[in-house]
């Protein structure tokens, strides 16, 4: 029997934890022994007893916390500006945790894959140094390529450690970024499924009910996550506004995030901040907030749910989002912004539409046309739910875990991402 260690040191839950649990699902169905590092192991193992207990006989957890900046001599404490050196260090300290477990369950792990691959990559760093530290064959998905958050061009770039011989593949959440890289690389680059909980929703929900009640037969349109500026918070609202009169309601749901609304060079909240606080406190007719956290699965499948439209048009935001996958697995049409990822899955998928960051005009008409049974204005769209769905299945997550274990042959989940 092969070992899997899965390691994510990120405190806080949402994607995080639902990542781990359907790693963890998907490893221990298809016979491998998994051994988990998480900051919460109870919230993965008590997952596991409730819906799968007859898989946690070959399941081994462990607490691993993010890497505390440590002093060191004549450098004194590691700046986290000092990215290679707190890389270098954490690896150092991801192989001393993976030992220790090591010797407490008497198995190697055949492969370390790392769930939150970006904390363990760095500009001007090559892999011959993590090579003398980490002894174990690797991988892991690279969430956030930082040739696109960071736009640098260096000599090493961020992903360098990846030619390290014990990097059995690149995995990428961005299909169109893993062609750009594939080249650059000698190893493989795998477009990664981008995995939601499909757990049915609660319609019992109170707040559920309570939104039907207030939308009456108006078509519901939803914004739900962490609530921030670069979700296109404002670009929503305002087309609230400017549709007061027609038959939508706007659902907000999610926390609220403050620290986005800062002014730069202060901790002033800003006019716009001071404008929604007073929406908020007195909500337009056709508009409902819900300024809590929502835990994946059920209650968040049941905001999904009763959603007829999704907006997912966030400003400044290259990568991909699992809100897709949702979209898709409760057949919802969807709004996203140019450019960038989520509009090339949109289009090729043929479930939504896209607009310019922060065009309200182009908001109202998007919704205006998807909310419309029948074509109009040249809008022609398969909204191919089904297959966006089977792409960012569990099923394409085992196919990727066998190729990387060499149990299953690499080229079939290339050709299977590329399809």
């Amino acid at each position: 029997m092969k070992t899997v260690a899965l390691v994510d040191a990120n405190h806080g839950r949402g994607h995080h934890l639902t990542y781990m649990r359907f790693f963890c699902r998907t490893l221990l169905e298809l016979g491998y022994r998994t051994l988990v590092f998480y900051p919460e192991p109870d919230a993965v193992i008590d997952w596991l007893k409730i819906h799968f207990p007859e898989l946690i006989e070959n399941l081994y957890v462990f607490r691993i916390d993010e890497y505390a900046h440590r002093k060191v001599p004549l450098i004194g404490k590691i700046s986290s500006k000092l990215q290679p050196l707190v890389v270098i260090a954490r690896w150092r300290y991801t192989n001393r945790i993976i030992k220790q477990a090591v010797k407490a369950v008497g198995h190697e792990p055949d492969l370390v894959f790392f769930n939150w691959l970006d904390n363990y990559l760095s500009y001007f760093l090559s892999h011959h140094l993590i090579d003398l530290i980490f002894p174990f064959k690797w991988s892991g998905i690279y969430f956030r390529p930082g040739d696109l958050r960071f736009k640098k061009r260096t000599f090493l770039s961020h992903y360098a450690i990846a030619r390290s011989p014990r990097c059995q593949a690149l995995t990428l959440l961005d299909e169109e970024f893993s062609r750009i890289i594939e080249d650059k690389l000698n190893i493989p680059i795998i477009p990664f499924p981008d995995l939601t909980d499909e757990t049915p929703p609660d319609t019992a929900l109170g707040v559920i009910k309570q939104i039907k009640l207030q939308a009456r037969d108006r078509k519901i349109i939803g914004l739900i996550g962490s609530l921030s500026k670069r979700k296109g918070l404002f670009t929503f609202l305002e087309a609230a506004q400017r549709l007061v009169e027609k038959d939508y309601f706007f659902v907000l749901a999610g926390p609220l995030n403050k620290a986005t609304f800062h002014q730069e060079y202060d901790q002033k909240l800003s006019d716009e901040f001071q404008r929604l606080e007073r929406m908020i406190k007195s909500p337009p007719e056709n508009c409902f907030f819900y300024l809590q956290s929502i835990p994946d699965g059920a209650e968040f499948n049941a905001f999904i749910n009763i959603f007829d439209i999704l907006f997912a048009a966030y400003e400044n935001f290259p990568y991909s989002s699992n809100i897709l996958t949702k979209a898709a697995v409760f057949r919802k049409p969807i709004i996203v912004s140019d450019g960038f990822c989520m509009e090339k899955r949109v289009k090729r998928f043929q479930f939504g539409l896209s607009i310019p960051e922060g065009n309200v005009a182009a908001c109202v008409k998007a919704i205006q046309l998807l909310s419309e049974s029948s074509s109009s204005d040249g809008l022609s769209l398969e909204f191919d739910f089904e297959g966006y769905k089977q792409l960012h299945s569990t099923k394409r997550l085992g196919e990727i875990f066998t190729a990387l274990l060499g149990d299953h042959e690499l080229k079939t989940a290339l050709n299977a991402s590329n399809s």
